[in-house]
């Protein structure tokens, strides 16, 4: 029946079906032919998954990437970035990468970073004087940054899978984030002045303080978001008395990003009107409904697999063999990678997990490291044919041909290959800051 269903699954894929119909059709086709289970039950399990709480929390930060870039924030935080890095060689690219890494703090969705920063950044590259492909590499690339610091929609569906803690899975992205942020600057910085690449004007303190008032609100975003989620410290003012703790969960956060990106966007820059509301609704629908459709049928793909329980017969066969952790964990970087090449972000985590992680527990691995690590695969995934949803957006953004925007990205997969290994085999990168805020998990 499994093996059924992995074949189904090929099939539709290589005939060029998208991800979300391949899944419903093997899914389908595999139930009606080899189970005894009723179809009914297909329906049952949509309703019971669809309806967690959790998962509203994806359509809401996708709205908020759309109202941010539609409203003039991501402008502010590009003009923050280039007066902080863009007078060095590769200034403009620099300045993108760590405009990403900026949005990314506030949109949760590497699509929306894409479609943000390099709308502005990769025409800005291209007037200057930068090579097409490296401007095109450079900002498909650290969009990816958009799944991995907080907040990230891919650590939501994570935690909806695992069952883990939405807040320790944030704060887990934000040093790995940094890293891969500020390595891909690095090597940014390296190829610009290798090949002589122009630097901008060096700004003043003044121009700075300017820039950083402009990106003030933009920047308040993720200090909220991320402040209400892990709680205000508690404190004793003579006989007053706060006894702190988390103000909202991160579904309701995600509410709370929607809510600010308009009032700012609305009535503080007022570069976006009231009647502008539909189009945005309208233009990150199609995201949204992408991504749920995604979701729906891995999960009752995964159903599959579970009822089967192909889980617990890995997780058995591994602890037969004796698997070490780290060998375990170069098996899931393998498999993740493999799989990125060919299924979306959601699809692998509603599909693998569930089948990889009670063998990860059996081993000892860390939930929250392993939700990490599953997380800078995923994001190789969005910048590696056929399916990288990055490659797609720079293609539209750029106009230059899918195939071109591929070569432009893979030299950058090495550094995200070399980030990935230490994240993967230094967890102490990953937990530090959840241990520190919320005790040993």
């Amino acid at each position: 029946m499994i093996a059924w269903l992995f074949i189904f699954l090929a099939i539709f894929l290589v005939m060029g079906i998208p991800i979300a119909f391949s899944l419903c059709l093997s899914v389908t086709l595999t139930f009606a032919l080899f189970s005894d289970l009723p179809l009914e039950i297909i329906t049952q399990r949509l309703a019971a998954n669809l309806s967690h709480f959790t998962l509203m929390a994806i359509p809401f930060f996708i709205l908020a990437g759309v109202i941010m870039e539609r409203g003039g924030i991501a402008r502010r935080l590009v003009n923050l970035a280039n007066s902080l890095v863009g007078w060095v060689h590769g200034g403009l690219a620099l300045t993108t990468v760590l405009s990403c890494m900026f949005f990314a703090a506030i949109s949760g969705s590497s699509a929306a970073t894409v479609a943000a920063i390099g709308s502005i950044m990769i025409p800005a590259m291209w007037n200057s004087g930068y090579d097409k492909k490296y401007a095109v590499g450079v900002t498909a690339t650290a969009g990816c940054l958009g799944i991995l610091i907080p907040p990230s929609v891919t650590f939501i569906a994570y935690g909806f899978v695992t069952e883990q803690s939405i807040g320790r899975l944030f704060i887990a992205g934000i040093i790995p984030g940094i890293i891969l942020g500020f390595s891909l600057m690095l090597v940014s910085y390296l190829v610009a002045r290798r090949k002589n690449m122009k630097s901008g004007e060096k700004t003043t303190w003044a121009q700075k303080w300017i820039a950083f008032k402009e990106a003030f609100l933009s920047l308040l975003l993720p200090i909220i978001i991320i402040g209400g989620i892990y709680g205000v410290p508690g404190f004793k003012i003579g006989s007053f008395a706060f006894k702190g703790g988390a103000i909202f969960t991160p579904t309701e956060a995600a509410a709370v990003a929607v809510v600010y990106a308009l009032v700012v966007s609305i009535f503080v820059h007022r570069e976006m009107k009231f009647r502008d509301i539909p189009a945005v609704l309208y233009r990150a629908s199609g995201t949204i409904a992408m991504l749920l459709m995604i979701i729906t049928n891995a999960i009752l793909f995964g159903f599959i697999l579970t009822s089967e329980e192909i889980p617990l017969m890995l997780a058995e066969w591994i602890v037969t063999h004796d698997f070490s952790p780290w060998l375990f964990l170069l098996v899931i970087n393998i498999v993740l990678f493999f799989a990125g090449d060919f299924l979306d972000a959601f699809a692998i985590v509603m599909i693998f997990i569930p089948v990889l992680y009670p063998a990860a527990m059996e081993l000892g691995i860390d939930p929250i490291h392993l939700g990490v690590v599953v997380v800078v695969n995923m994001e190789m995934g969005l910048i590696t044919p056929p399916i990288g949803i990055d490659l797609y957006v720079a293609s539209g953004i750029s106009g230059m041909p899918l195939y071109d925007v591929m070569r432009a990205a893979a030299p950058w997969i090495l550094v995200v290959v070399a980030v990935l290994i230490l994240i993967t085999y230094v967890p102490s990168i990953s937990l530090f800051l959840p241990n520190l805020l919320y005790g040993p998990g």
